[in-house]
C-alpha cells in the first residue's frame, strides 16, 4: 500500500512541476502587420481582406484577443495612439456569410462551430451528425438553430 502512495506523489510532484512550468512561460508575441492606408480604395481593399480572413475562426481569435495586431505605417498613420476609432457595426448579418451550414457526418465540436462565419443562423445536419455538449452551448449563445435532415 505505501508503493502504491509514493508512485502517486511522485506522480503528482511531477504533474504540479509541469504545471508551474506552463504558467510561468511567457505569453507568446503579438504578430503585427503593417498596414499602410492612402485612400479610401487601400481602406476598402484592407476591409475586404479582414472579412476573407475573419472566416478563419483561429485568425479571428487572435485578433480578438490581441496577438494579430495591425499598425498603420505611411504618411496616414496617425502621429498620436490616442485618437479613438468608431468602427461601423453592421445591423443585418454579413451577406456573404451563408445563413445555413451544413455538416453530411462525423462529430461537432465546439471548435467547429465557433469557426462558422458570423451570419450563419443554422446548421443543417445528417443523422450521423454527433455534437458535443459544448458545441451545443456555443450554437445556444450565437443562436444558431439545429435542423436534421433525412438520409
Amino acid at each position: 500500500m505505501s508503493e502504491i502512495r509514493d508512485l502517486i506523489r511522485t506522480l503528482l510532484r511531477e504533474e504540479l512541476q509541469r504545471l508551474r512550468a506552463d504558467i510561468a512561460a511567457p505569453a507568446p508575441q503579438a504578430t503585427m502587420e503593417s498596414v499602410t492606408i492612402r485612400s479610401s480604395a487601400d481602406l476598402n481593399a484592407f476591409a475586404k481582406r479582414l472579412v476573407q480572413l475573419a472566416q478563419d475562426g483561429a485568425f479571428k481569435a487572435d485578433v480578438l484577443a490581441e496577438r494579430h495586431q495591425f499598425v498603420l505605417n505611411g504618411p496616414s498613420a496617425p502621429h498620436s495612439a490616442t485618437i479613438p476609432l468608431q468602427a461601423h457595426q453592421p445591423i443585418a448579418p454579413s451577406p456573404a456569410a451563408p445563413a445555413t451550414a451544413t455538416f453530411a457526418s462525423g462529430m461537432l465540436s465546439e471548435r467547429d462551430i465557433a469557426g462558422l462565419p458570423d451570419g450563419t443562423r443554422s446548421i443543417s445536419v445528417g443523422t450521423a451528425v454527433r455534437l458535443t455538449p459544448l458545441a451545443r452551448d456555443e450554437m445556444a449563445r450565437r443562436g444558431i438553430k439545429l435542423e436534421r435532415t433525412a438520409p
